[in-house]
């Protein structure tokens, strides 16, 4: 399933992220940090407790503790990289941190209302395992917001038409795959699917957002937020 670059042990993504957080931060528009806060408390009630797995250097946890109804929520966050931690810590330092790996949460069974991981999945060395761990530590009736890249979004399939290659990225451990991939594991590890949102970014134009949340097709998008819960 999917396409997947060398294999790197912990230490070797560890040095690569402590690397890129010195020198070229890895971040989205804050804008889409927004977006993604707004979906997070939409789809979860109540949010008391929100886990962000790989969380960087704690954008969209900094969204998450703006965007809180009453602003009473607990956040905690865990990246593999300590500089992101060292970052975080400055970005939003309300929330609690850990120096820690998808595949082993060092948290309680059901602690968490939401856990989220938002572009990151792909980059993890054990996927089944880590998927796991997020089914282990959300409530019954909790959220899990997981975002992927699709092995075909359309500005892949333009640049391999025009080019010869894909569009350039600053990861190398990645793994992408199509929607129906990702659904298979994503369901393997225990988790249901409630939903499947297309992400295509968040424009600054209201207008250009709506034209490609009509013209892009769900199969076709940049990435794939899937809404999750526990299997009953």
């Amino acid at each position: 399933m999917g396409i997947e670059t060398e294999k790197k042990g912990f230490e070797d993504i560890k040095a690569e992220y402590n690397h890129l957080y010195e020198t070229d931060v890895i971040r989205d528009e804050d804008r889409a940090y927004r977006w993604f806060a707004g979906v997070v408390y939409k789809e979860t009630v109540p949010a008391a407790r929100i886990l962000d797995i790989a969380c960087g250097a704690g954008f969209f946890l900094r969204e998450l503790a703006a965007a809180s109804p009453g602003g009473n929520v607990s956040l905690t966050g865990i990246d593999i990289s300590d500089k992101a931690i060292e970052l975080a810590r400055k970005e939003c330092p309300g929330a609690d941190y850990r120096i820690s790996v998808a595949e082993t949460l060092c948290f309680s069974d059901c602690y968490f209302d939401a856990v989220t991981c938002l572009g990151s999945l792909e980059h993890f060395i054990d996927i089944p395992n880590s998927l796991k761990e997020m089914n282990r530590v959300i409530r019954p009736g909790g959220r899990v917001f997981i975002l992927v890249p699709n092995m075909f979004w359309y500005k892949d399939i333009l640049a391999v038409l025009l080019s010869g290659d894909k569009r350039t990225r600053n990861q190398t451990h990645e793994k992408f795959a199509t929607r129906r991939d990702w659904m298979q594991l994503i369901e393997a590890s225990g988790l249901a699917i409630l939903k499947t949102i297309k992400y295509n970014g968040i424009a600054k134009s209201a207008l250009k957002q709506a034209v490609k949340d009509l013209v892009v097709p769900l199969n076709l998008s940049y990435h794939f937020l899937f809404v999750c819960t526990k299997k009953d």
